[in-house]
């Protein structure tokens, strides 16, 4: 992760590490991890508190919230809340959404669910995202995130194109303060891609006319 963080030290990434540490029932989240150590990767994954909150760590970092004025924060499709817990503790106003329960597998449901009780994350909204549909979220954010997106249709035949992407854009853009951002980080889809890995030339070619590419992370400004 660090390999893709220029500017960000280990060193930083453990200082606020240990802050956050503390403030979290992180015995629960141990136990949380040893239930699901043999479950599906993605349940592994979620439940290893210790490498997602550094990873949350680094992605707010990268946009600078550790130094940043307290900043109005959304990000979509938040899991068990990491990015979340890390963007509060470091003094911002910040939510997140999940899809409805009922769309979320059963166990993935209720280990999110668990996550966000440990992690003293209480307050989530449900929110789906669709094609050609506005995003039902109110008010103003200086930053709108979302990380290894899957509302996009990720890995199936009907994986958005340039249509999609430009009317999301476009209505994201409306909630966001003047000088605010939308990051997204786009999961990787080597069978449809190929070596450009995230995206087709079309949509590559979009997404650096509405803003800034560096790999799978497109940041694109109000």
């Amino acid at each position: 992760m660090l390999r893709r963080a220029p500017g960000v030290t280990r060193d930083d990434v453990e200082r606020v590490f240990a802050r956050v540490e503390p403030t979290i029932d992180s015995a629960r989240l141990r136990e949380l991890y040893n239930r699901h150590r043999h479950a599906t990767r993605d349940l592994v994954e979620a439940s290893d508190h210790q490498r997602k909150l550094r990873i949350a760590i680094v992605k707010a970092m990268l946009v600078e919230l550790h130094r940043a004025r307290p900043q109005r924060i959304l990000d979509i499709g938040h899991g068990g809340g990491y990015f979340v817990t890390v963007c509060r503790h470091l003094g911002h106003d910040a939510n997140g959404t999940e899809v409805p329960i009922e769309r979320l597998p059963p166990r993935t449901a209720a280990l999110y669910a668990e996550i966000t009780a440990a992690l003293g994350y209480r307050d989530e909204r449900r929110l789906l995202v669709q094609r050609f549909t506005p995003i039902a979220v109110n008010g103003e954010y200086d930053l709108i995130s979302a990380h290894k997106i899957c509302f996009n249709d990720f890995g199936k035949p009907t994986e958005w194109c340039v249509p999609e992407w430009r009317y999301f854009v476009e209505d994201a853009r409306r909630h966001l303060a003047p000088g605010g951002r939308l990051v997204l980080e786009l999961n990787e889809n080597l069978a449809r891609y190929r070596q450009l890995r995230w995206y087709d030339r079309e949509l590559r070619a979009y997404f650096a006319s509405a803003g800034t590419v560096d790999d799978h992370r497109i940041t694109i400004w109000r």
